[in-house]
């Protein structure tokens, strides 16, 4: 009997050893490149980026991905619900200064009270007339939602009707011509921006960085998902938790790692490394899948995982 017993706590203690983020990242990195496998007959995902603390790779994790996907040769739309714009930034989709022309989010959120209703536009697919086009680095199969310090206000708007359904509605029709639709929501608990991404969404995924704020944002954000799931005009599918900007091991990352695994059975078998030219990408509003670097590679096929395993949600 001991030895059974023993045999099964070896066996335990193995399968954990096996799930930590280091032990994960090991062998991401001794696999090599990863393939992306994106098949023809799934419909457009649209993929809701979500914690309820900053600082986690919200951003960076939405900008990777759309890398990716348009270096695959997939037409993307990043749809930037952060007030703080740091995904426009990085897309170089800001409008140039003095330019008042170019539509935002902010538009297709808000109605303008002194307008008379008849005279508005058509809700539905009016998203198409409020994209814009990433910067020349990243190609013509990107193009944006972009977000401006306006849309802060959206929040507080007592007086547009329905603010939580008005992305859904704007990107209906207009978003079968992307296969992938990452929306970056801002890290705050609840609030209509967070709600109108997650109904827009078919899809939601939940980074944490391996502190406290990290736990706290995915603990957060779940159950918000959980209450607007309650609303959502489909399944909102949860793909799970993913371990970002993961730093070389150390007893309180540790600990902080075995929290997620004990406290959440989706953590993915994926992690984010951090590595400094994700940093560099971002400040110079290239692609991360145009570096050539080891470093750059990593994060490529992290990515790369993260969107197969979307692929394959159920």
């Amino acid at each position: 009997m001991l030895t059974l017993q023993l045999a099964y706590m070896l066996a335990y203690m193995l399968a954990e050893s096996t799930r930590t983020a280091w032990a994960v990242l090991e062998r991401q990195q001794n696999q090599g490149t990863v393939q992306l496998h994106w098949p023809d007959e799934l419909d457009t995902v649209l993929l809701a980026i979500d914690s309820e603390k900053g600082g986690v790779g919200k951003s960076s994790l939405a900008g990777g991905l759309v890398a990716v996907m348009a270096a695959a040769g997939h037409e993307v739309l990043a749809v930037d619900l952060d007030p703080r714009a740091t995904l426009t930034a990085e897309l170089d989709a800001v409008a140039p200064e003095g330019v008042t022309e170019m539509p935002s989010l902010n538009d297709l959120l808000h109605e303008d009270q002194g307008i008379d209703p008849s005279e508005l536009p058509e809700l539905r697919g009016l998203a198409s007339q409020a994209v814009r086009p990433a910067g020349a680095h990243w190609g013509d199969r990107v193009r944006v939602l972009a977000a401006e310090r306006a849309l802060a206000h959206r929040e507080s708007d007592l007086t547009t009707p329905n603010i939580e359904h008005r992305l859904a509605l704007s990107l209906e029709g207009f978003k079968r011509q992307f296969r992938l639709v990452v929306i970056d929501l801002p890290p705050r608990a609840g609030g209509k921006l967070v709600g109108a991404g997650l109904l827009a969404a078919t899809h939601v995924l939940f980074p944490g960085t391996l502190d406290e704020d990290g736990l706290i944002g995915v603990r957060d954000a779940r159950k918000t998902a959980r209450r607007v799931s309650r609303a959502h005009p489909a399944a909102l599918r949860q793909v799970g938790v993913l371990r970002t900007i993961v730093e070389p091991r150390t007893r309180l990352a540790e600990l902080s790692d075995r929290r997620f695994t004990e406290e959440f059975d989706d953590v993915l078998d994926v992690v984010i490394p951090k590595r400094i030219v994700r940093r560099e990408a971002r400040t110079a509003c290239v692609p991360i899948t145009t570096a050539t670097t080891r470093d750059a590679q990593d994060l490529v096929s992290a990515y790369t995982a993260v969107l197969n395993t979307i692929a394959e949600a159920p």
